[in-house]
Parts: structure tokens; sequence; C-alpha cells
């Protein structure tokens, strides 16, 4: 599993916060980081209205405009932020809201991108990312079709991006998950690794995704829920971001390779449980071995199993077997 942290912006513009972010994603075992870049008078108009799930751990006096611009977190932070990344060795990623912010970004070293589920339409990042020698291109889905995923794909040559299933509500509603469709993604989208952009509540989501293959996973992350800021409060805490790691590493392990096959835990049972072929009667050189002159019991362990009774049947006893006894391959012809 590929477990990434959004941070996101809710480091709310300072780069002590951000570090204190990031080594808290270490310490919760995931596998990335990830941040936002963008310039306020890039991104927003002066009156551009706040959506419901701002309003709620936002200040009503802040508009719009003045949140973004104190959420900045470009150039010298965002700089810093990376190298402290790679200092703790987890992987870092930013979404860029404009060509500018991605070039900024791809210029000091990042070299994986995500973009937002309500740019999947701009034409403008997709190829600018595209430009890139990039490690990895990640798209959010949130608010479109597959259509629109794929037309989307069309910018992109140099690189197939990982797709996120995404739902754009925070925290988003069981009835809107709708994790059946990455089942259709995956079917219309061959080329593509499919992820999910975790905004639900709780672990069991991200468990049923993960049932029908997914082991891309990104959610939101807070030191605090109750923070003032736009997205602390549909973001997992400490305790349960380190819990939904946990548990998703679990899933991985639970779920295992498609091979059936006896397992490792199994294997003292099976020496102790599985039959051996013994000797209904006393077997003379020169016998053949057919089902009314044999039969089974447990322990295998200093005989045939039971499982290899058609290896053996028709074979000649080459050495002679008392009545009760396991039958052995040095017995048999």
């Amino acid at each position: 599993m590929y477990i990434v942290a959004e941070i996101g912006v809710n480091h709310d513009g300072s780069l002590e916060k951000a570090i204190k972010l990031i080594d808290a994603a270490v310490e919760c075992g995931c596998n990335a980081v990830k941040f936002q870049s963008f310039y306020a008078n890039r991104l927003v108009s002066l009156n551009a209205p706040k959506v419901n799930y701002q309003l709620r751990s936002s200040s009503e006096s802040e508009s719009h405009y003045e949140m973004i611009k104190r959420l900045e977190f470009n150039d010298d932070k965002l700089e810093k932020a990376l190298q402290h990344a790679n200092h703790k060795k987890i992987d870092f990623i930013t979404t860029p809201y404009d060509p500018l912010s991605a070039e900024e970004a791809y210029k000091i070293g990042v070299r994986m991108f995500k973009t937002a589920s309500a740019d999947l339409g701009d034409q403008f990042i997709h190829k600018c990312l595209n430009s890139f020698n990039t490690k990895k291109i990640i798209l959010a889905t949130g608010m479109s079709s597959i259509n629109e995923v794929q037309d989307c794909l069309v910018n992109y040559s140099s690189i197939n991006p990982t797709i996120l299933h995404c739902v754009s509500a925070y925290p988003c509603p069981d009835s809107d998950i709708n994790a059946r469709c990455i089942t259709t993604m995956k079917n219309s989208l061959p080329n593509n690794e499919i992820g999910f952009s975790d905004h639900s509540e709780g672990i069991t989501s991200a468990i049923i995704c993960a049932s029908i293959g997914v082991r891309f996973f990104e959610r939101h992350f807070t030191l605090c829920r109750s923070d003032q800021g736009p997205d602390h409060y549909a973001s997992s805490d400490i305790k349960e971001m380190k819990s939904y790691v946990e548990e998703l590493r679990r899933v991985e392990n639970i779920l295992g390779s498609e091979s059936k096959k006896c397992r490792v835990s199994e294997i003292g049972m099976s020496k102790i449980s599985k039959k051996g072929i013994v000797a209904k009667k006393d077997l003379k050189i020169g016998d053949y071995i057919n089902y009314e002159n044999i039969y089974a019991i447990r322990p295998a362990i200093d005989g045939i199993s039971i499982d290899q009774l058609n290896q053996i049947l028709g074979r000649k006893v080459i050495k002679s077997i008392i009545r009760g006894k396991f039958i052995k391959w040095e017995n048999l012809s």
C-alpha cells in the first residue's frame, strides 16, 4: 500500500508547522506527504465566495481571497519542506494550481505532482506537467465523469498518470463514496493505476477499496482537527492517521496473493491432522496396492500422505509391510 498524508494547507502558512506535519506523517508510517503550490492572485478572484466546508472552521470576517493569501506556501518555504522530507526519506508531492507554480516547484526539485479535482479540465496545467521529467503524476477526479478523465489523459504522452477516485465532499457521506466505480475506472483505463483519495470518515471505505485492488491512498492530515483553517475539520489527526495506516497495512497482509497453497502457519497442523496411508493387512513382497488393502489414519508424519494416494495405487510392494504400519516410499516399487 502507498499512503499519502495530504497536508495540503494544514500548515496554515507556517514552515515550522509544515515540518512538524512531515515528521508526524513519518511517525504514522505514511509513504508520502503532499502540499499545495499556489499564489492567491493566480488562483481566485477578489470576490470569490468560500465553499461550505471552508466556512466551518475559518473566520467569517476573512474573505476567500484573504484566506488563500494567508495559506500560500511557495519558494523558500516549499523548498525547505522538500529538503526536510528528503532528509526524512518520505516522498514529497505538491499540487500546483497554475503552470507558473508548477514550474517553480519543479525548479526546486519536486518530481511528484498531483492535480486537483477542480483542475481536471485545465489543459494549461496538464500540458505543463507533461513537459516535465517527472517521477509520478497523480490526477484527482472529483466532480467528473469517466469521459472527462479520458479527455484529460490526452494531455499526457510522457507518463501514465495515477488516477484517484475522489468525491469532492468534506467529509464525504457513505452514500456518495461509490466505490464500485473503481472497477469501471480500472476497466476503462487499463494503463493507469487507480487509487482512492479518501474524504470519508473512518477506515471502512479504504478497506473496501483495498479489497477491489486499490493500492494507492490519500487522506487529509492535520496535527489538530480543531485548528482554525479550511481543511482541519475534515482531516485525520495523528492518532487517526496512525490507525488508518496500520489497518491498511494489515489489510494488505490479509489480502495476500492470488495463489492457493498451504500457508506457513498451517504446516504444523497439516503434519498432525492430515492422514497417512496404512496397511489394512500384512502386505507381502509382490502384492499390489489397492483400495482393499489400505486405509488412512492420522498423522502422516511417518508415512505417505493421503494426498498422494493416486501415486501409490497399483504399485508393487518390494519390502513387506506389517498390518497397521504406515506405508513408506521405500516399501514400494
